[in-house]
C-alpha cells in the first residue's frame, strides 16, 4: 500500500519547493528598488539634501517661498507659486525653472552644473519617483542636511594633509635654482611670462629695510651696500639680510604684524574703555620672541596654553615667565562691562570674541560664523562653536604674576632678616615697658598724676580727671570696657561690678562659642600655612605673607616703627605693600556649604570680585578700605542666563583683572579712584585670618577671648586691686607677645596699646632700632613692583560644558556641549579626553604634522608681510569665502620646510628675501599687464605704501627724533580733546620720539594719525590691512602738527651741518628721505624751490635759515616717494 502513496507525496514536496522559491524571488524583487527610485536615491536626493534642505526643509525655521522639498508630497504640492514638480511634465515643473535660474534661483548664487540639471529633467520625465513618503522631523532634516554638506566640505583644499612636493624644473631656467623661484618661474612660463629684471642696489636696500624693520635705511648703510654690491653682490646681500634680521627693530616690525592678527589693544572698549591689564607686556613679549626667533610652534603653545606648560619659557634678561604672558592673546579686543547675571549675553559675547580671534589667527577659518547655525559654507557645525566655547570658558580669565619665581627673593629675605631684628629690639623694649603698666595705672587712677603717661592711661580708659577731653562711652567687647566700668565704680561697688562683668563675659563667651561651633565649619584658621584644598594663590605677597601671631608690620614712613602687630594668617603687606597677592577659591558650587566667609582686611584698592562665567569686567567689585578685619561673605547664587560657574577672588590691585575699573569707581571708604590712575606701580594689600563655611546667613561672632585671662584672676575688692588686675592683664599680653606665645586675642590687646601710645613706637635717634628701621625702609624702597598681565589659570578647576544657544539666541538655551575641537578633525586630537580645559591638547594638535592649517596659515602670513600679498589673498579665511592659493604646491612646500626648520620665522624670511622673486624690480611688462593684471604670478615686485606706523616712524627717523629704545608702557597719543571719564588724555605730540608700536591703542580713540593711514579696526582680527588713497591723507601730511613739527626738527638738524652749498644740502636730504641722490632735473627743481623760499639771500644765509629748510623738509614729506617703496 505504501508504493501507491509515493506519487502524491513527491508532488507535494515539489509544490512546496516551487512555492518557497517564489517567495524568495518575490522578497528579492521587493528589496531591489525600481530603476526610477534608484536614480532618485543616487542622483536627486543627495543634491536636494546638500543644496536645498537648508532653506526648504524642516531643518529651517523660515521656509523660503513656502516650499519644502524634504518629502514627496511637499515637493509635489509646491509653495507659494505652485507645484514644484509635476510628474512626467518637465515644462510645468517650477523646480526645473528655478534650477536653471530662469525665474527663481535655486540654489541662490552659483547655479548647479548642467549635468545635474539634466538629471532633474530626466527624473521628472520618469515620473518623479520619490521614496520619501513622510516628511522628516526637524532633527532628522537637520542631521541629513548637515551630514551631506559636511562630507563634501571636509574635502576642501585647506583641510587636506600637506602634500610632499618637489620643486619643479622650469624650461630654460637661467634665472634661479632656488626652489621657491622654480615654482614661480614655472607658473610664469605656463602663460609665457618672464620675471622682471633685478632691482638696483639702492632700491633693494630700502625695500629690505622697510620689510624687515619698518624703518628707512641709514644713508651710511645704503652707501656701504652699494659699494659692496659692486665687488661681490651675493656676499653684500647676504650681509645686509643678516644685519637687518639681527636688528632689534626686526622684532618690533613683526610683532606689529602679529598684533594686527590678534586685535591688539591697550583697552577693552565700550563706553568706559578700561585699560587692559598687561597688554603692553604682551606687546613686549612678542618683540622679544621675534627678535629671539622663538619657534612659531612654541608661540602657538604659549598663546593658547602658556599657563599650562610644565616648563615655562624664561627670558633671563627681563626675568619674565614668557609662557604666562602668551595667554594675554585671549584678552585682546573688546570686552563688555557688567556680567550676565544682570545683563544676559555678556559672557556669550566675550566667548565669541575669543573664538573669532583664535580661529582666524591660527586656522584662518571663521568659526564664529557658526554661533547661530551650522556654517553656511565651511565644515564647521554649530556644535563645534560651542565645544570650543567650553574649552576656552573652562579656565579662569584672570591676572598672573609674570616675574620668574624667586626673582626678588634676595631682597625679600633681607626684609625678613631686618624685620626679625626689629622684632627682637621691640620685644625687649616693650616687655620692659609692660612691667610698669600696673604702677602707671595706679598713678593715673589712684593718684591722679599729671605725668604724660598718666594722661595717656586716663585717655585710654576713657576716664576724665577734669583736665582731659571726655571719652565716648565704650561697649561690651571693647578692650576698654572693663576698665571704664571698674575704675569709675565706687570703691564699695568694685567687687559687684567685677562679678557682673565676669558673668556677662562668661555668658557671651560660651554662647558665641557654641553658636560658632554649631553654625560654622572652620575651613582654616591658619594654624598651619596653606589654604583649603582647591584654593589657589598667586604672588609673593601670599608666598611670603604668612605670619604667626604678633609679627610686627613695619611702618614704611613716619615716626612710628610699626603700623601694628599682625594676627596669624596671610598678609600680603607683611613685608611690603608692593608685593602682589591673590586668593582664588574654587567656584562657589565647589565650596562646602552654601556660604563661605573670610575674615578680611585690606586697603589701597585691594578688593574682591565675583565673576560669572569669566565676565571679569563685572560691576560686582568691592574695593577694601579697612585696617581692621571684618567678615566678608560669598553666597552661592542661582545660575541664570546660561551661566555655568561663578567664581570669586580676593586680590591686590595688580592681580585684579578688573583694575583699574571704570572711571568714577570708589572704594569702600568712599575714596574716588583718580581718572589718571592706570594701576601702574600701585601699593595694595589685604589680609585673611580665617575662612569658614556655613549654610545659614550671618558671620561668626566675636567670642571675647581677650577677656579670659582677666576674669580668671581673683575678683578685686577695691579700686586699687582693680587697677592691679587691669595692669597685670595687659602686661601679661605683652609678655606673651615678647615670648612668641601670643594668641589672636593678645594681638588685639597689643594693637590697642599701640593705638593708645602706651607702648613706645618710636626709635630714638642714633639707636640700633633707628638704624634697622632706616635699613628696612631703604631695602623696601628698592624692591620693584611686580609685573602682572591678564592671562589664564585653571588650577583647581573642573571642566565646564557650554550651553548651545538655539539660533544664537542667548535667551533660548539648548543642550550643554562638552569640550572638543572641530568635528572635521575628530579622532586626530585629545581635546575631549583632557582632564582640564583641553587647551594644551589643542595647542599640541595644532602644531603636529597631522594638522593641515597652522603651518600653511602662518607661512602665508609671512609671505604677505614680505611680498605685500599672500599666496592666499585672504589670510584670515582659508574657507569657501576666501580665495584659493595662487601656488598651492609652493604653499605646501614652504609649510613643510618651515616645520623642518624648527618653525623658525627668521629662516623662513631668509628663504623668501633671498629669492630672485623678492629681488625683482617693479618693472611691469605689457604682456604681464594683459595676462596677469592682478599680479598673481609674482613677475615683479609691487610698489608698496608704508603702513601707518612706518610712515610715522620714518618721519621721526629722518627728523632725528626717533628714540630707538625697546619696550615700555604705552604712551598717550596726542589729542585735541581730553576725556578724563574715559581716561583719554593728551600725550606728547611726537610720542616722546618712541616708535608707533608703543603708542596707546585705545579702542575708543586710537591715534588719529595712524587711523588716517589705515590703522585696522582694533576690535577685529585683521589679516590684511586696507590700503586707501584718499584726500584726507594728503591733508594729514600737509597740516598735521606732528608732521610740521618733524619738518622743523629736521630743519634744525640740517642747519647745524657743515654743508657748503644748497645742492649739497638737497643731496643730503634726498639720501635721508629716499635713500638715493637726486638726478639732475630734481636737483635743479629743488634748488629753485629753496631760492624761491629764501628770496635773493646769499647761499650761506640760505643754508642757515631754518624756516627755509623746514618748508623744504615738509615738501619732501608730502611726496609719494617718501611714503612708498619699490
Amino acid at each position: 500500500m505504501f508504493p501507491a502513496c509515493r506519487f502524491p507525496f513527491q508532488m507535494l514536496v515539489c509544490l512546496c519547493i516551487v512555492l518557497l522559491m517564489s517567495c524568495v524571488a518575490g522578497a528579492a524583487n521587493a528589496e531591489k528598488p525600481s530603476p526610477g527610485l534608484e536614480f532618485f536615491e543616487n542622483k536627486i536626493r543627495p543634491v536636494l539634501i546638500e543644496h536645498c534642505y537648508e532653506c526648504h526643509s524642516a531643518a529651517t525655521t523660515e521656509i523660503k517661498g513656502g516650499l519644502r522639498v524634504d518629502s514627496r508630497d511637499a515637493l509635489r504640492s509646491g509653495g507659494e507659486n505652485g507645484a514644484a514638480v509635476v510628474p512626467h511634465k518637465a515644462d510645468e515643473s517650477l523646480l526645473l525653472d528655478a534650477l536653471r535660474h530662469e525665474s527663481f534661483e535655486m540654489p541662490p548664487g552659483k547655479k548647479l552644473s548642467e549635468e545635474v540639471i539634466a538629471d532633474f529633467v530626466k527624473w521628472v520625465e520618469l515620473g518623479a519617483p520619490d521614496s520619501r513618503d513622510k516628511p522628516p522631523s526637524v532633527s532628522e532634516a537637520a542631521s541629513l542636511s548637515w551630514k551631506a554638506i559636511f562630507e563634501k566640505r571636509r574635502k576642501w583644499w585647506s583641510l587636506q594633509p600637506l602634500k610632499e612636493v618637489k620643486p619643479p624644473v622650469p624650461e630654460e631656467n637661467d634665472w634661479s635654482q632656488r626652489p621657491i623661484d622654480r615654482f614661480l618661474l614655472t607658473s610664469m612660463q605656463a602663460v609665457k611670462l618672464q620675471p622682471a629684471p633685478d632691482a638696483e642696489p639702492r632700491t633693494l636696500v630700502r625695500r629690505l629695510a622697510f620689510v624687515l624693520t619698518g624703518l628707512p635705511p641709514e644713508p651710511e648703510t645704503v652707501a656701504q651696500f652699494v659699494a659692496d654690491s659692486k665687488r661681490d653682490p651675493a656676499a653684500a646681500y647676504e650681509r645686509l639680510v643678516d644685519q637687518l634680521l639681527a636688528s632689534p627693530h626686526f622684532g618690533e616690525r613683526f610683532a606689529r604684524h602679529w598684533m594686527d592678527v590678534v586685535r591688539y589693544t591697550d583697552t577693552y572698549g565700550y563706553e568706559w574703555d578700561n585699560p587692559a591689564k598687561g597688554a603692553w607686556e604682551y606687546r613686549d613679549y612678542l618683540i622679544r620672541a621675534f627678535n629671539q626667533d622663538i619657534g612659531y610652534d612654541q608661540l602657538v603653545r604659549e598663546q593658547i596654553a602658556g599657563d599650562l606648560l610644565e616648563q615655562p619659557r624664561i627670558d633671563h634678561n627681563s626675568g619674565f615667565q614668557e609662557s604666562l604672558i602668551g595667554p594675554m592673546f585671549y584678552h585682546m579686543g573688546e570686552h563688555r562691562h557688567g556680567d550676565s547675571i544682570n545683563f544676559n549675553g555678556i559672557h556669550q559675547e566675550m566667548i565669541n570674541n575669543k573664538i573669532d580671534a583664535f580661529s582666524k589667527a591660527f586656522l584662518a577659518n571663521t568659526v564664529a560664523c557658526a554661533r547661530c547655525h551650522d556654517h553656511k559654507l565651511d565644515a564647521i557645525s554649530q556644535r563645534d562653536y560651542y565645544a570650543l566655547a567650553a574649552v576656552f570658558m573652562t579656565p579662569r580669565w584672570t591676572s598672573r604674576v609674570i616675574d620668574v619665581p624667586g626673582k626678588h627673593d634676595a631682597t625679600i629675605e633681607k626684609l625678613k632678616q631686618l624685620r626679625g631684628e626689629i622684632h627682637r629690639e621691640l620685644k625687649q623694649q616693650w616687655n620692659e615697658e609692660a612691667g610698669k603698666f600696673t604702677e602707671e595705672i595706679l598713678a593715673a587712677v589712684q593718684e591722679a598724676s599729671d605725668s604724660p603717661r598718666a594722661v595717656l592711661w586716663r585717655n585710654a580708659f576713657g576716664l576724665n580727671s577734669g583736665k582731659e577731653k571726655k571719652a565716648a562711652p565704650s561697649k561690651p567687647g571693647d578692650v576698654v570696657y572693663p576698665a571704664q566700668q571698674l575704675l569709675s565704680a565706687k570703691p564699695t561697688e568694685v567687687n559687684a561690678v567685677w562679678q557682673k562683668l565676669s558673668m556677662e563675659w562668661k555668658t557671651a563667651h560660651e554662647t558665641h562659642r557654641r553658636q560658632n561651633q554649631e553654625r560654622f565649619k572652620v575651613l582654616t584658621d591658619f594654624e598651619q600655612p596653606g589654604f583649603p584644598d582647591g584654593w589657589q594663590t598667586e604672588g609673593d605677597g601670599i608666598l611670603h605673607g604668612y605670619v604667626s601671631h604678633g609679627t610686627p608690620l613695619i611702618a614704611l614712613e613716619g615716626a612710628g616703627v610699626v603700623q601694628r602687630v599682625l594676627p596669624r594668617g596671610y598678609h600680603t603687606q607683611a613685608l611690603s605693600s608692593k608685593l602682589p597677592g591673590a586668593i582664588r577659591p574654587p567656584s562657589e558650587r565647589d565650596i562646602p556649604g552654601k556660604i563661605v566667609s573670610l575674615n578680611l582686611a585690606g586697603g589701597e584698592w585691594s578688593g574682591f570680585l565675583r565673576v560669572p562665567d569669566n565676565a571679569f569686567q563685572t560691576e560686582n567689585v568691592v574695593f577694601f578700605d579697612r585696617l581692621e578685619s571684618k567678615w566678608q561673605t560669598f553666597a552661592d547664587r542661582p545660575l541664570v542666563n546660561g551661566i555655568q560657574r561663578i567664581t570669586f577672588e580676593i586680590a591686590t590691585s595688580d592681580l585684579n583683572p578688573n583694575f583699574p575699573p571704570r572711571s568714577g569707581k570708589t572704594r569702600a571708604g568712599g575714596k574716588l579712584l583718580p581718572a589718571e590712575d592706570f594701576g601702574f606701580d600701585k601699593r595694595s594689600w589685604f589680609s585673611v585670618t580665617s575662612i569658614v563655611a556655613h549654610d545659614v546667613a550671618g558671620t561668626p561672632a566675636d567670642e571675647w577671648g581677650r577677656f579670659e585671662p582677666l576674669y580668671e584672676m581673683p575678683a578685686p575688692k577695691s579700686s586699687v586691686e582693680a587697677s592691679q588686675r587691669l595692669g597685670g592683664w595687659l602686661s601679661a599680653a605683652v609678655q606673651r607677645w615678647a615670648e612668641d606665645r601670643a594668641s589672636a586675642e593678645d594681638v588685639k590687646l597689643v594693637n590697642w596699646l599701640l593705638e593708645q601710645q602706651l607702648l613706645n613706637n618710636q626709635a630714638a635717634t642714633g639707636s640700633r632700632l633707628a638704624r634697622l628701621l632706616t635699613d628696612y625702609r631703604r631695602v623696601e624702597q628698592r624692591l620693584p613692583f611686580a609685573h602682572t598681565a591678564n592671562s589664564m589659570d585653571e588650577r583647581g578647576f573642573t571642566p565646564v560644558s557650554y550651553p548651545l544657544n538655539v539660533r544664537g539666541n542667548v535667551d533660548e538655551l539648548g543642550p550643554l556641549v562638552s569640550r572638543d575641537f572641530l568635528e572635521v578633525f575628530a579622532g586626530q586630537n585629545q581635546v575631549n579626553q583632557s582632564p582640564g580645559s583641553g587647551r594644551m591638547e589643542l595647542a599640541e594638535f595644532l602644531i603636529s604634522p597631522r594638522h593641515p592649517l597652522t603651518a600653511r596659515v602662518y607661512v602665508n602670513r609671512v609671505w604677505q608681510w614680505v611680498f605685500g600679498a599672500g599666496l592666499v589673498r585672504t589670510p584670515n579665511d582659508f574657507g569657501h569665502l576666501g580665495e584659493q592659493p595662487t601656488h598651492p604646491e609652493l604653499l605646501d612646500y614652504l609649510a613643510r620646510e618651515f616645520m623642518a626648520d624648527g618653525w623658525s620665522t627668521k629662516r623662513l624670511i631668509r628663504r623668501l628675501v633671498h629669492t630672485r622673486a623678492f629681488r625683482q624690480s617693479g618693472q611691469v611688462s605689457a604682456a604681464s599687464v594683459n595676462v596677469d593684471p592682478d599680479h598673481r604670478l609674482w613677475h615683479h615686485y609691487p610698489t608698496r605704501r608704508l603702513e601707518a606706523e612706518a610712515i610715522r616712524d620714518t618721519l621721526l627717523t629722518v627728523s632725528g627724533r626717533l628714540d630707538r629704545r625697546l619696550y615700555g608702557r604705552p604712551i598717550e597719543a596726542p589729542r585735541s580733546k581730553e576725556d578724563a571719564a574715559k581716561r583719554l588724555f593728551n600725550g606728547p605730540l611726537d610720542g616722546d620720539g618712541r616708535r608707533s608700536i608703543y603708542l596707546r591703542m585705545s579702542i575708543m580713540d586710537p591715534p588719529r594719525f595712524l587711523v588716517g593711514f589705515n590703522l585696522p579696526d582694533l576690535k577685529l582680527p585683521t589679516g590684511k590691512r586696507d590700503v586707501t588713497n584718499v584726500p584726507n591723507q594728503a591733508l594729514i601730511l600737509m597740516n598735521d602738527p606732528f608732521v610740521k613739527t618733524q619738518a622743523k626738527e629736521w630743519s634744525a638738524l640740517l642747519v647745524k651741518q657743515q654743508d657748503k652749498t644748497v645742492e649739497q644740502r638737497i643731496r643730503t636730504m634726498f639720501l635721508n628721505a629716499y635713500g638715493r641722490a637726486p638726478d639732475a632735473s630734481e636737483l635743479k627743481r629743488w634748488t629753485a624751490l629753496v631760492q624761491d623760499l629764501g628770496g635773493t639771500g646769499d647761499p650761506q644765509g640760505l643754508l642757515a635759515d631754518p624756516n627755509v629748510w623746514s618748508h623744504v623738509a615738509h615738501a619732501l614729506f608730502n611726496t609719494k616717494e617718501f611714503i612708498y617703496y619699490r
